[in-house]
């Protein structure tokens, strides 16, 4: 039995079958980027992907003070995102070119935030990317969504967040 939106339900809990849906529209309100660095702490925890600003203080544990990805909240973390580094000097990186692999690695981060931390609060109205959301090709998967279902009520690692896939 499944829903209209390919969700099946199964005695684990709901569980997608199929690509994750196509990116979820951004709210209509518009950010700088230095409002972005304003919200690398405190009660709102922001951070961005390919100008798509997000809200991730549920995740404190990920991205608030000593969390394993403090360094994207507060900046836009595209460029490390689709080509998976942890370099804080290619944060807020504007002006680059990626391969079809790298964009199809960002299209699937995309589809993990809008999965995790929902609809974007809005988009940077004063920075554009060499590339826009066209220009990437469909999520096929959405990074770390086979940790949650392997086990749903313990976090992985014993409590530990999932093990970075950067290098």
């Amino acid at each position: 039995k499944s829903s209209a939106d390919g969700v099946s339900p199964s005695a684990g809990g709901n569980k997608r079958k199929g690509p994750p849906p196509p990116p979820s529209a951004p709210a209509s309100r518009k950010f700088t980027l230095k409002e972005l660095h304003e919200h690398s702490e405190g009660k709102q925890l922001l951070t961005a992907v390919l100008g798509r600003v997000y809200d991730v203080s549920v995740a404190r544990d990920l991205f608030g003070k000593k969390g394993p990805y403090e360094m994207f909240t507060g900046h836009d973390g595209t460029f490390n995102l689709a080509v998976m580094s942890m370099k804080t000097n290619t944060l807020d990186k504007f002006d680059y070119e990626l391969e079809d692999e790298d964009k199809a690695c960002l299209a699937d981060w995309i589809a993990y935030f809008d999965s995790r931390y929902g609809c974007p609060l809005g988009t940077l109205r004063d920075r554009r990317h060499g590339i826009a959301l066209k220009d990437l090709p469909r999520a096929t998967k959405i990074p770390f969504e086979e940790l949650d279902e392997d086990d749903e009520d313990t976090p992985p690692s014993g409590g530990q967040p999932p093990t970075s896939k950067f290098e």
